[in-house]
């Protein structure tokens, strides 16, 4: 399956998300709650909740960000 060049900085983008927000709720819920039997449950709602989140804003800012860092770049 081949991705268009159209979505490929969407997809990566979910990607991303998935992996940061997956990674910072797992070392939030070890820090403030430990590996308690409750653990998977307060992880998955975490990090379900950081993703819903952070999804939005980043296909909202990056769009930004490149066209900034664009006028920067020297080609």
């Amino acid at each position: 399956m081949k991705i268009s060049r159209k979505n490929e900085m969407k997809i990566t983008l979910v990607i991303m998300v998935f992996i940061m927000t997956l990674v910072v709720s797992f070392v939030n819920v070890v820090f403030n709650f430990g590996l308690s039997n409750e653990f998977l449950i307060k992880w998955l709602k975490m990090w379900a909740l950081a993703f819903v989140i952070a999804l939005p804003v980043v296909m909202i800012i990056m769009p930004i960000i490149k066209k900034v860092i664009s006028r920067y770049i020297n080609d």
